[in-house]
């Protein structure tokens, strides 16, 4: 009998609420839901958000240190330096040391990799109109294709046209650093 009024009285003794619920267009106008919407984050502060203007820091010097917490971030700073033809800051902080490494290996110089992508910057302009938004573009997702490098794409009727259709990219020191650009499958441009 005692364990029978016990096993009564835990349920009653449990209390139950909702630390955090956040329903996708839950921040509409209007919007409404039979649980009550808690958008409460609490101390998090999500590492990749970041305003743009706060992207490139410039020292008393004039040194620049760009900052590359999202394929966005990125993008910024690939078109940055072709408009500015910035080929040194270009190939020091936005090219990977995976993709610099393979230029010294075949006896290139790594800056060779700056004239490449400016000889073709109205494909990358191109691409770029087709994720203004990097990997937060509806439609595109990233993905992981090994060896710590992620891909952004964009295919199907986005991709018709484009001589380059993604970009790869993968985390050194904190920030993403250009791999290299990706074709269409099946294509040898």
């Amino acid at each position: 009998m005692l364990c029978v009024v016990i096993w009564a009285a835990v349920p009653a003794a449990c209390e139950s609420r909702v630390v955090r619920y956040n329903p996708m267009l839950g921040g509409l106008p209007g919007s409404e839901s039979g649980t009550p919407i808690v958008r409460d984050q609490g101390d998090y502060q999500d590492p990749t958000r970041v305003a743009d203007e706060q992207i490139v820091l410039e020292d008393a010097t004039g040194k620049k240190t760009l900052i590359a917490k999202t394929g966005r971030h990125l993008m910024i700073h690939i078109h940055q330096t072709l408009e500015h033809n910035d080929k040194a800051l270009f190939v020091d902080q936005v090219l990977s040391d995976i993709t610099r490494r393979e230029y010294y290996t075949r006896g290139l110089d790594p800056g060779a990799a700056f004239d490449v992508v400016l000889k073709r910057r109205e494909d990358v302009l191109n691409l770029f109109d087709a994720i203004p938004a990097g990997e937060f573009t509806p439609g595109v997702f990233m993905r992981s294709v090994g060896g710590g490098v992620q891909r952004i794409e964009v295919d199907g009727v986005l991709a018709r046209g484009l001589r380059w259709t993604g970009m790869d990219m993968v985390m050194e020191g904190g920030n993403w650093k250009l791999r290299w650009f990706v074709t269409p499958r099946g294509s040898r441009r």
